[in-house]
């Protein structure tokens, strides 16, 4: 991701905040220019349209993620802990930018941003792969087999996560998904653990 100029992050920062304020509804740059406190030609000198603006969106929460999916791996813990930090890290990342969890749920673009779609799509496949990665470490260093075939699970946790953040967003963000979230994941791990 190359470097933001101040304005810019400022441009992209407050759609984030209006598509976590005003829902799906439709941002037009005339009203993001509004919010932002300067005229839409402003707008264009920054970004050379709207879809740049949400495709800088998508980077960021790309590149925040998965910095903060390399820590927990970078970690100490064992495998399964990782995987749990990945799946609550998806949901609090969520909580705590609600514009982002429309974002992720693909819930914020329009038919002119269907790329932008399969970039989140992308993002959650790769999402998956570390998952599935860290459970195949695990099935390796302990020499046991989960009760799901470790891609199977994968898509289960992740399946799990993203359910979590779609009703979050459904709930208009009043339904805070964090005081759940950390006991569903340690549920979901130790079911997939053969006694």
């Amino acid at each position: 991701m190359t470097k933001l100029k101040p304005r810019q992050l400022d441009i992209m920062q407050s759609l984030a905040k209006m598509l976590g304020e005003k829902g799906p509804v439709k941002i037009t740059t005339a009203l993001l220019a509004s919010e932002c406190g300067i005229t839409e030609a402003a707008i264009y000198r920054h970004f050379p349209s709207k879809k740049k603006i949400f495709s800088g969106l998508v980077d960021f929460c790309e590149q925040n993620i998965f910095d903060l999916i390399s820590n927990i791996n970078a970690s100490e813990a064992d495998e399964l802990e990782k995987v749990k930090r990945i799946i609550i890290l998806l949901v609090s990342f969520s909580e705590k930018n609600p514009g982002l969890a429309r974002l992720l749920t693909r819930e914020a673009f329009s038919v002119e941003e269907t790329s932008l779609d399969e970039r989140i799509g992308q993002m959650m496949a790769k999402i998956e792969l570390q998952i599935k990665q860290n459970l195949q470490k695990y099935e390796q260093e302990t020499k046991r087999k989960l009760a799901l075939p470790t891609a199977s699970a994968a898509n289960l946790l992740l399946a799990s996560s993203e359910g979590v953040i779609q009703q979050f967003v459904r709930s208009g963000f009043k339904d805070s998904p964090s005081k759940r979230i950390n006991d569903q994941s340690e549920f979901l791990i130790s079911s997939l653990k053969l006694s």
